[in-house]
């Protein structure tokens, strides 16, 4: 009876821990979603197409610094104390610190990119610097076991100043600019930081005096991580380098377009990644770490159709009501490309049950799997989104997608039938 009762218990709190991880990301969600519709109906699409672009380059900005050492090192977290965990986020800390300022001369570079805007480039990089650490925050965070408090400092991170920046911009037609929203992101990021650090008791960290920064463990990591980090590099970039290609081949207007699409599909698969599977890595590494392989399939299985019932959901839900809202916004371009943001939907849905694969994947260390079908899947995008945007405009940019997306998933899920040979 006993141990009837602790069963439940424990499901209760894993459905109660994963039900409100959701909530909050619900949450993100409609305030991204919000934003999207609030910039497409108050901004222009060139402003909305620059937002674009700045938004690709701190995603790539993301997986870039700190050459993904986390992938390792979020593994061994998992089973270390407090005071080594302590040590090892502020190793961590300070290396992706290092990077920052290694990174400072290479910014005059892509002043280009900026239109010759050196206050937008900087901005741009403090944007691509913080939103890289909040990242560092989550990840560690929620493989601590603490995915509540994860989720709250993205939301704070991600939902909150985008509901901010709505609720201003409805009351004061003034600040109804790009810097403005610029801004709001840049603080929003940073108070998203300072709460996440606070959840992880960063005052109980060691200082660099007191406990010797443990730079073989980084350097170990970094080796470890390589193929991974140019694997990560490819995913992302076939997740976003296409914009450029629009601006190269279209006009920044397309950009703005693929920008309003895009943002809806890329936080329907941000919500399920970090609501659902990302509260199931945790148990899916210690699971596959301790040998328990039934329990492992059944984690995985579960996680797989709540992500794409959900997922389902949402993107026909999205599918179904954004024809309705160009209208309503007085953008008749966002409907006239309607079959675009249908393609880029249907792509979404392949694109989460890919990421079901690469958590069970992830979980077995099957690290060459991953990172040689995310190089792939880059070489794929790009080379079609190179043949088929210039011939059919954005409706090639979601063929491009859907094509890629199917490859990449076929090429995880082979190597989740390996596994099972």
């Amino acid at each position: 009876m006993e141990a009837s009762v602790n069963f439940f218990a424990r499901r209760l709190a894993k459905f109660s821990s994963s039900g409100l991880s959701f909530l909050l990301r619900l949450g993100s969600l409609a305030g991204k979603f919000g934003l999207s519709i609030y910039m497409a109906r108050y901004l222009s699409l060139d402003d909305l197409g620059l937002y674009g672009l700045i938004f690709s380059v701190s995603m790539v900005a993301v997986t870039f610094y700190g050459g993904r050492i986390d992938y390792d090192l979020a593994r061994q977290i998992v089973m270390m104390n407090k005071q080594e965990s302590y040590c090892l986020l502020r190793d961590q800390s300070v290396f992706l610190t290092v990077n920052y300022m290694l990174t400072v001369p290479l910014l005059v570079l892509g002043q280009d990119l900026f239109r010759g805007s050196f206050g937008l480039l900087s901005l741009t990089s403090l944007i691509c610097w913080l939103e890289s650490y909040s990242n560092f925050l989550f990840v560690n965070t929620n493989f601590l076991g603490k995915p509540i408090l994860a989720n709250v400092a993205f939301f704070v991170r991600s939902g909150l100043w985008s509901i901010m920046v709505i609720v201003a911009g409805m009351a004061l037609p003034s600040v109804r600019t790009l810097w403005f929203v610029l801004v709001f992101w840049l603080a929003g990021t940073g108070l998203s930081i300072v709460l996440n650090l606070w959840f992880l008791d960063v005052q109980y960290w060691p200082g660099t005096r007191s406990t010797a920064i443990d730079w073989g463990r980084i350097r170990v990591a970094l080796r470890r991580s390589l193929p991974i980090w140019i694997g990560s590099i490819g995913l992302v970039g076939g997740s976003y380098l296409d914009r450029f290609v629009l601006d190269a081949f279209l006009n920044l207007k397309a950009v703005g377009l693929a920008t309003f699409y895009t943002s809806f599909a890329g936080a329907v698969v941000t919500l399920m990644s970090s609501s659902i599977l990302n509260v199931a890595a945790p148990a899916l590494v210690s699971n596959a770490e301790r040998g328990h392989v039934s329990a492992y399939n059944k984690e995985l299985t579960h996680a797989g159709f709540s992500v794409a019932a959900l997922g389902g959901v949402l993107c026909g839900a999205i599918s179904i009501s954004i024809p309705y809202l160009a209208s309503a916004m007085h953008k008749p371009e966002i409907g006239e490309n309607v079959l675009a943001l249908w393609l880029l939907m249907a792509a979404t849905l392949v694109r989460l049950m890919a990421e079901t694969a690469f958590f069970g994947l992830y979980s077995r260390h099957k690290d060459r799997e991953i990172w040689m079908g995310n190089g792939i899947f880059l070489f794929a995008s790009l080379l079609l989104n190179l043949i088929l945007v210039p011939l059919l405009g954005l409706t090639g940019l979601g063929l491009s997608s859907i094509v890629a997306s199917v490859i990449l998933l076929a090429l995880r899920q082979g190597g989740l039938r390996s596994l099972q040979a």
